[in-house]
């Protein structure tokens, strides 16, 4: 817990897409949702994960921190080049909120526990007053698993989901993950999805990140499928802005650094001069997310793209970068399927569509 470390084509229609909203919620059962959601953080950055330092039951465990792109392939976990690094909230991924990745109910907490600065750990932590977790949520899901999250800006849990309103462990525990005197019996329930704190950098941590982990009741490590989201490599802590990313739909992230495009909060979104080389990852980031196209206009011959997005609803289907003829095909057949077709719009010679049912 230390560490703080597509384009489709088709032979008729080049960089296209068909997504049925219908399909989007066909992930794996044992799949839960990604801690962290894209809309908390600036729309250009990403979150980035590491291999966790330690084995065990957190084995498989992710330090989650976020970052902005600083130019070629470089990327950086502070708010801007002139940031203060030793302050919390120089940091993007600093009070991002924290959600629930599955149903269950709190068995430990502590949400009290005083920050670190940046690059050391609070004195208390070595003395063992302070857990390594810091201020974090111990929850047992419906499977039987447990969850862990950690790392907790003080006083961000609220006291409905931990009513332990103590700044310290009433013993010394060095080396203790969690606090003894954070059990709780009768805990609150917590719901796939639900907000529960804002990262921190509380406990065994040199700066701001989350770390979640899940693991079975005899301490066994479990990999975690993440039901929504994008992924792309992040080897060196290096990756390119205009990056092939690859879709999770109920698969566990890729070993080693990772890049994670996490899924939006389902809503209306606007996202405007997305050039032609990264529209297609932003259309699955958005499909992805459960929402659909509502405004998908080009400009400068289909070079840049300016969208909209509205909750997904029924089946639909859209298309980009396509020539007269095949608009004009697509519009054909899927006019044969039942699909009418809601907009449609032209830059020179490129044409785009949306059609629903």
């Amino acid at each position: 817990m230390k560490s703080l470390h597509a384009f489709n084509r088709s032979l008729s229609v080049a960089r296209s897409l068909v997504v049925a909203s219908a399909a989007l919620v066909s992930v794996a059962a044992s799949a839960v949702d990604f801690p962290l959601r894209a809309d908390d953080i600036n729309l250009t950055y990403r979150y980035t994960t590491t291999t966790h330092w330690s084995g065990g039951a957190q084995a498989d465990a992710l330090d989650i921190v976020a970052r902005r792109h600083t130019g070629g392939d470089q990327w950086s976990p502070l708010k801007t080049d002139s940031s203060d690094t030793k302050l919390n909230s120089s940091y993007i991924v600093y009070g991002a909120k924290i959600r629930a990745m599955e149903d269950g109910t709190v068995v430990n907490c502590w949400r009290n526990a005083p920050e670190n600065t940046p690059g050391s750990n609070h004195a208390k932590v070595g003395e063992g007053y302070i857990a390594y977790a810091g201020n974090y949520l111990y929850v047992r899901h419906d499977d039987g698993n447990y969850a862990l999250y950690a790392h907790a800006q003080p006083g961000s849990i609220s006291t409905s989901l931990c009513p332990k309103n103590a700044t310290y462990n009433s013993k010394a525990e060095p080396g203790y993950v969690l606090n003894s005197d954070g059990w709780v019996s009768g805990g609150a329930r917590i719901t796939k999805g639900q907000v529960l704190g804002l990262v921190g950098n509380v406990g065994n941590s040199s700066g701001p990140h989350l770390h979640v982990h899940i693991q079975t009741s005899d301490n066994l490590p479990v990999k975690m499928k993440f039901d929504r989201g994008q992924t792309t490599p992040f080897t060196g802590e290096t990756a390119s802005v205009n990056a092939t990313w690859t879709l999770l739909k109920g698969k566990s992230l890729p070993a080693g650094e990772v890049m994670v495009w996490a899924p939006h909060s389902v809503g209306n979104w606007t996202v405007n001069n997305i050039p032609d080389e990264r529209m297609q990852a932003w259309f699955n980031h958005f499909a992805d997310s459960g929402v659909m196209p509502n405004i998908y206009a080009c400009t400068d011959n289909g070079q840049i793209y300016n969208t909209g997005w509205v909750p997904s609803s029924g089946s639909w289907q859209a298309f980009h970068g396509m020539s007269l003829a095949a608009f004009t095909k697509k519009s054909n057949d899927l006019a044969n399927l039942g699909y009418t077709r809601y907009g449609w719009w032209y830059c020179g010679s490129i044409y785009t569509g949306i059609w629903r049912k």
